[in-house]
């Protein structure tokens, strides 16, 4: 019973099957081939009961056998010789099958060539063994009994198994549909819980209401599976002869109808208006009559929901309308959020749609030709995104909440809305920018629905110094604006106390090994005297609009500081870094230098250093701002050069006095020719246009005296020193007995 690579295999049919038939399947474990022919000839003799037929699978070994298992977790019926490759093969086949794959339902035949062998009676029950046979006792009239009555009890307990799942799958359901107080997504709802009861996985369903005339034309409310995209089309032309043929018959003769690759549900509800509600599944799997059953009593929960809906709504509908605007308002949106369960949180998107310069147009043009803007906007977003079944509401005077499911590809939609937006209103065109957020739910499972909508908001309003269209929010982005929003004020505090310090690390000339000036850098030590990162509270001030300020604080201490070593006799520049928001400004120039004769420095006691990346991104600009700077006399530094975008195209045009190696080329130097290449380089391009030049992050002497015999002139890293207070840097100093002459 093998085929060429010793799998295991169907038995032969002779007749083709009838596939209307239920399947029985058995399979027999045996290492004998004969005697295994012997038995899977006998077994085909076997007649099933009307309606069923059997279906024999055959391994001649444990690991084939673990292979069909796999494959078939539905086999009724399994014969297992005890002795195989080894004594208790079969025995460690059995212990697989209720201990690792946990199948309770398989009855299980244990078969032996040997008389004298038979497992203990204990062994039997722990490892719930039904039967056990000498195969020279097995005859044909036994193996009938045999298998009848293990497969007759294989089906009791399948059903009673499928049942209480199927009872199960109907009170999820029922506390899924509850849920739900709109029509929109009740019916949404009523559609997925059928699919989910009947396994659907290629089918789908339409919901539609009717006035309960078969010759009127019905609208579709919901759709899901196959027939999602058709919602709001009529339903004749979306049906098939057969299901459109019992869907009249449904309204006609208002009950169910059930066939068996479909069924038609009528809903007859209370509703003023007459409305009735008909709901149309297509399932790729045959409608079993348990699963009728279940759906029957399904129904019945559907039906006191429309009910339970039709009331709610005439209590609710002022608490959640916006009444200028007649929309479902933010209320509405926290609620449908609210009312989510967890996996539908998991599976649920909220994307807020803001109106760029609201607050202009309203004062421009007024109360009443916003709200007509707003309608326009409304139904836009319902035209293009209608497909995906959108639940939609006005959460602000500007702006659109939206919950639609994670499982649509929505770029398509959201790619429109990232072009302006064109409208006419009272006879003229207003082109309109709307920024879009998007967070999926299941980065804030532990928030109201209240911080869930706020959370999306303030992810928008931190944005909008990029101004980008298009944001997508994430958990991380979560844990940022918490932390960020309270180290937004925090940081307010300390720049408006001036609490902020200035480390200085220092550079040393790598022919003398002797400081030749140092460079200042931030730092932000909180109250409970923990430190925050610099990038991180230097972005925030960035994103805050604090970074002027921020940069005017550090400078002021810089200044301070360069008096305070001019006491201790140490007359060193200091490098400070100056933000391309600061550059760009046209009174930032003047800042500096009356700032400078403020506490009477000298600007060759002072060197700017501005990032690569930085001085071509606003390379028009920065270019001035530079050239004033030179010409006051100041040192200008390129930082982090080599890892900018166009090094070699703007290197003979950015007004600077040196650069600097960025530390990524100088770490693992002794172990990578590649960095030493691209250090070599550099310095000859500094020679070839004049510039002096500085390595940082120097870790070890291997680096250092490379870098000194490469013709370097300075380094800073922690090789030399960490970045140190004054106080710790006035005792480092000392080591080198600077002079005031120096």
């Amino acid at each position: 019973m093998q085929d060429k690579e010793g799998l295991f295999v169907f038995a032969a049919e002779e007749e083709p099957a009838d596939t209307d038939l239920k399947t029985w399947k058995i399979l027999t474990v045996e290492d004998d081939l004969d005697y295994q022919n012997a038995l899977v000839n006998s077994l085909k003799e076997l007649k099933a009961k009307d309606g069923y037929k059997y279906e024999l699978l055959t391994a001649n070994s444990v690991p084939e056998a673990a292979l069909a298992l796999s494959m078939h977790p539905d086999i009724a019926l399994i014969f297992i010789d005890v002795v195989m490759e080894e004594d208790d093969s079969g025995l460690r086949l059995v212990n697989t099958i209720r201990e690792v794959i946990g199948n309770a339902e398989m009855r299980i035949v244990l078969l032996t060539g040997q008389p004298g062998f038979a497992p203990e009676s204990d062994i039997m029950k722990m490892l719930d063994i039904d039967e056990y046979w000498n195969k020279s006792d097995l005859s044909a009239e036994k193996l009938q009994s045999i298998v009848n009555s293990n497969v007759r009890t294989w089906e009791y307990i399948s059903q009673i198994r499928s049942a209480k799942q199927g009872l199960q799958l109907v009170l999820d359901a029922s506390r899924s549909i509850n849920g739900k107080h709109d029509m929109a997504s009740f019916s949404y709802a009523v559609l997925k819980e059928i699919s989910n009861i009947l396994k659907i996985t290629e089918g789908g369903g339409i919901f539609c209401s009717s006035n309960s005339d078969p010759s009127s034309e019905c609208l579709i409310l919901s759709t899901h599976g196959c027939f999602s995209g058709i919602k709001g089309q009529p339903v004749g032309p979306n049906l098939p002869a057969e299901m459109l043929q019992d869907f009249k018959q449904a309204i006609r003769e208002r009950r169910h109808i059930f066939s068996k690759h479909h069924s038609v549900f009528f809903f007859e509800t209370p509703d003023q208006q007459g409305a009735d509600y008909i709901t149309i599944v297509k399932s790729d799997n045959p409608i079993s009559e348990q699963n009728e059953y279940l759906l029957k009593v399904f129904s019945e929960n559907v039906s006191t929901g429309f009910a339970n809906i039709s009331l709610l709504n005439r209590l609710t509908e002022l608490a959640y309308t916006d009444v200028s605007l007649n929309l479902q308002n933010r209320n509405w949106l926290t609620r449908e959020i609210k009312n989510m369960n967890a996996q539908e949180r998991l599976k649920t998107r909220l994307v807020i749609f803001d109106i760029y310069q609201f607050d202009e147009k309203a004062f421009t043009f007024g109360h009443e030709f916003c709200n007509k803007l707003m309608k326009l906007v409304y139904q836009s977003i319902v035209d293009s995104f209608t497909r995906y079944d959108p639940r939609i509401a006005l959460i602000s005077n500007k702006a659109f909440g939206m919950l639609v499911s994670v499982d649509f590809d929505i770029s398509d939609a959201v790619s429109y809305f990232q072009n302006k937006q064109k409208f006419e209103i009272e006879q003229v065109k207003q082109y309109i920018d709307v920024r879009i957020l998007e967070l999926k739910l299941n980065v804030a499972l532990n928030l109201t629905p209240e911080k869930v909508i706020s959370l999306a908001e303030s992810s928008l309003n931190s944005s909008q110094l990029n101004q980008t269209k298009y944001i997508q929010h994430t958990e991380e982005k979560t844990d940022q604006i918490t932390r960020r929003y309270e180290l937004m004020a925090e940081l307010r505090t300390a720049i408006g106390n001036k609490s902020l310090q200035v480390a200085l690390q220092p550079k040393i000339s790598l022919s003398t090994l002797k400081p030749a000036g140092f460079e200042a850098l931030a730092r932000w030590q909180k109250a409970d005297g923990s430190f925050v990162r610099p990038d991180e509270f230097i972005e925030l001030a960035e994103t805050a609009g604090l970074i002027n300020e921020l940069d005017h604080v550090i400078f002021e201490k810089i200044l301070e500081t360069i008096n305070q070593l001019k006491e201790q006799g140490c007359n060193l520049p200091v490098a400070f870094n100056a933000s391309s928001y600061d550059l760009v400004e046209p009174s930032y120039f003047e800042q500096i230098k009356t700032k400078i004769e403020e506490y009477n420095i000298l600007p060759s006691m002072l060197e700017l250093e501005v990032t690569e990346t930085q001085a071509i991104s606003n390379y028009n600009l920065i270019k001035e701002a530079l050239e004033r700077f030179i010409a006051l006399g100041m040192k200008v530094s390129i930082d982090d050069f080599g890892t900018g975008y166009s090094s070699l195209a703007h290197i003979n045009e950015i007004p600077s006095t040196s650069i600097k190696i960025d530390r990524y080329f100088v770490s693992d130097l002794e172990f990578n020719d590649n960095n030493q290449y691209m250090i070599k380089m550099i310095l000859s391009l500094a020679n070839q246009f004049n510039f002096s030049v500085i390595a940082e992050g120097v870790e070890n002497e291997f680096e250092a005296q490379w870098l000194h015999q490469q013709g370097c002139e300075t380094a800073q890293g922690y090789y030399f020193s960490k970045p140190l207070f004054l106080k710790d840097l006035i005792v480092w100093l000392k080591q080198f007995e600077v002079s005031k002459n120096e």
